[in-house]
């Protein structure tokens, strides 16, 4: 794969974000590597560094993790992760690569912007994100952003939202993959850029992780929305030019 250096320092990047806030690392990472790499490439190979990745984080967030929230975003999980693939296989590279800047764009923007906003989650709007999160998911890699969106507009603390968006996304992770297997699009081919990755990838967290336990963050918006704003203005733009001139 080109680049690989400029994949490397990335996927650290976003891998320590995700280490430090619970969420950003396929959203960061996908905006990053769609400048250099086919989007039915990075995505599939993200959402198995995520999955691994996340293994050493899972015993502390569940402890802290909402059950019910958890349950209800994984009844919707199991019915968009499917519609999802479709998008992934069936729609070409640079359209699949403006609409996933675009999403990306647009939930950091909301995230930013929106904060006074408060609602009383229902069992249906949450079963409804988590369709939108898992269709994200195996999409794009990016199933984090819309429950970051949701969660934002709950009473639930920060680190409650930290604990229930790791075990959840694992989960959709380990679920998109064997989806994606299934489907031919997870093939021997990725192993070489899996590995590549897992390494800065694991370093990313676990120094993410070690940040969060010695200060833990009273928002991540400063952290996490400035990497993703620019990662995805600059794939926007590079896969614009490529539908439209």
């Amino acid at each position: 794969m080109p680049h690989q250096e400029l994949a490397m320092l990335l996927v650290f990047i976003a891998a320590l974000v995700r280490g430090y806030t619970g969420f950003g690392f396929a959203a960061i990472a996908i905006s990053g590597l769609s400048l250099i790499w086919p989007a039915q490439v990075s995505v599939p190979v993200i959402l198995i560094i995520d999955a691994i990745g996340a293994i050493g984080m899972l015993s502390s967030a569940w402890k802290s993790a909402d059950r019910t929230l958890l349950k209800h975003l994984s009844i919707g999980a199991i019915i968009g992760m499917p519609l999802g693939l479709t998008v992934l296989i069936q729609v070409p590279d640079p359209i699949l690569k403006f609409i996933i800047s675009i999403a990306i764009l647009g939930m950091a923007l909301w995230i930013l912007f929106v904060r006074n906003l408060k609602i009383k989650a229902s069992q249906w709007q949450t079963c409804g994100i988590g369709g939108i999160s898992g269709a994200f998911t195996a999409a794009a890699s990016v199933g984090g952003l819309p429950i970051v969106c949701y969660l934002l507009m709950t009473a639930h603390v920060a680190q409650v939202q930290r604990a229930t968006m790791v075990i959840f996304l694992s989960g959709t992770d380990l679920i998109s993959i064997g989806l994606m297997a299934g489907s031919g699009v997870v093939t021997y081919a990725l192993l070489q850029p899996t590995l590549l990755l897992l390494i800065p990838a694991v370093i990313g967290v676990q120094g993410g992780q070690w940040l969060f336990h010695r200060k833990p963050p009273l928002s991540f918006r400063p952290i996490a929305l400035p990497v993703l704003m620019l990662l995805s203005s600059t794939s926007l733009y590079f896969s614009s030019q490529v539908i439209f001139s």
